[in-house]
């Protein structure tokens, strides 16, 4: 079964009392040791301030990673990349995973996966919340 999480700055995370850079959506019933190790792979060091007049050439960080979660080898498909500033005026980014089984991979590969229309999100919308399990 798929996971997601996602990870930006915002005033109020989704584990309650978080703030700043945080998970601000994630599967239900994601493990916490599983969401711990997606937070980490959610770094971003933008190239170029955002504001500035090259801001638009800060790149998006693509990657596939094979993790072993619950003695299963897990892969995670990631986009990072610079975002408007936050809710402080800060330097952001934004971080979307999806997490996969074997089973759950296109014969494609990952990269044309992470490339289809509304697999990947570019940008966070909306409140907090927990993302139903399909």
């Amino acid at each position: 079964m798929a996971l997601e999480l996602h990870f930006t700055s915002v005033p109020r995370g989704l584990k309650p009392g978080t703030q700043g850079f945080c998970t601000v959506a994630a599967t239900a019933g994601m493990t916490p040791a599983l969401a711990e190790q997606l937070e980490r792979m959610s770094a971003y060091r933008p190239l170029f301030p955002a504001g500035g007049p090259n801001q638009g050439w800060n790149p998006v960080a693509w990657s596939h990673r094979i993790l072993s979660s619950g003695g299963r080898p897990r892969h995670v498909l990631s986009r990072v990349s610079a975002a408007p500033p936050d809710y402080t005026g800060r330097t952001n980014f934004y971080a979307h995973h999806l997490v996969l089984a074997d089973d759950e991979l296109s014969p494609a590969g990952p990269a044309w996966l992470m490339l289809q229309p509304g697999v990947m999100d570019a940008a966070w919308q909306g409140e907090p919340r927990v993302i139903a399990q399909p």
